[in-house]
């Protein structure tokens, strides 16, 4: 191969298909042997590649509407939620950050959740579990008005296989400007009930906008690199802040802003935005074909100390500004 403009990721897929050399010629150089890979295989249905992102409609969509109220998620709400799992000793894990499911193969997350100076050295980046719910039990179970025991699938954890930080993000910096990751999975993964990705900002028309006022959703379990603070899956709604607001507040205590790659919601009062996962999705809707498609507008950043200080909003990568490295780093 004479290409010398290789993406880290290509360096490392082509390092991983090395299996070995040719000594037979007579050649000072030896030449090194490439072995292709077995395709991937789904459990059910064909195989996806992780180069295709799904369309509106195969992405962004949930099998339910229904609202209880309060913060407490639907068992089957918000299906591209991903938990991801490290291994903190040989015996022991965690989950310490969240993710989105964007397609057969990737979880989009932030960039601190694969190099932070908090996470300890030891610590192994180790699999992505889909389909959960309530931490406490597996399956997930609900007991509807009539006493009736209704039970979900069970979780899935897929082993990791390699993330990709991009390579502007710095993370000894306070700002975290380009906190945003993609990680591949081992297994590929099939569209299941449970198991939907969330749409990306593809169109020029959505990755361009700065959805100032617009109300998202966040959702998680408050999992961060110090623990996670609830068992179950809780949402709650944030509106999203004016850049120039966002700038003057973060500024008023030395922080910078960005907001060509960040945007701002919540810290509004009486709001707790505690729980969203560290890497987790902002989330907006928009209406395609008469049907509301959920589409990943920012991805979980940082905050204020203590979280849900009033007139402080946390602080979110803005996806659309990636889209481009995002589809250059997606392998079939």
């Amino acid at each position: 191969m004479l290409t010398t403009n290789l993406t880290e990721e290509t360096r490392h897929f082509m390092n991983k298909s090395q299996c070995g050399h040719d000594s037979s010629q007579d050649s000072l150089a030896k030449r090194i042997l490439v072995c292709c890979t077995e395709r991937p295989h789904n459990r059910k249905g064909e195989t996806v590649p992780g180069n295709v992102l799904p369309k509106p409609g195969e992405c962004g969509t949930m099998l339910s509407n229904r609202i209880l109220g309060g913060n407490t998620t639907e068992i089957d709400e918000f299906p591209w939620m991903a938990l991801i799992q490290y291994k903190t000793a040989p015996d022991a894990f965690g989950f310490y950050c969240g993710g989105s499911l964007i397609n057969s193969h990737y979880v989009l997350t932030a960039a601190h959740c694969i190099k932070n100076l908090n996470i300890p050295r030891h610590w192994e980046l180790y699999a992505v579990r889909l389909g959960e719910w309530d931490l406490r039990q597996d399956p997930d179970c609900v007991v509807d008005t009539r006493g009736r025991r209704d039970c979900f699938d069970p979780y899935t954890d897929i082993r990791i296989d390699y993330a990709i930080v991009h390579p502007s993000y710095i993370p000894t910096s306070l700002y975290k400007f380009n906190d945003i990751a993609l990680i591949r999975l081992v297994d590929s993964v099939t569209r299941l009930t449970h198991f939907t990705p969330i749409c990306l900002p593809v169109a020029k028309s959505i990755r361009s906008k700065l959805f100032t006022n617009q109300v998202m959703e966040v959702a998680g379990w408050g999992a961060t690199e110090n623990g996670t603070n609830s068992p179950i899956k809780l949402k709650i709604n944030q509106k999203v802040w004016n850049a120039t607001r966002c700038k003057r507040t973060y500024h008023s205590h030395g922080m910078a802003i960005n907001s060509n790659f960040q945007m701002c919601a919540g810290g509004e009062e009486g709001v707790d935005t505690c729980f969203g996962d560290s890497g987790g999705p902002l989330m907006v809707t928009e209406r395609i074909d008469d049907s509301n498609v959920y589409f990943v507008a920012g991805l979980v950043s940082y905050g204020p100390q203590p979280c849900g200080l009033s007139g402080w909003p946390g602080i979110y990568t803005r996806v659309g500004s990636y889209m481009d490295w995002i589809i250059a780093n997606l392998l079939p």
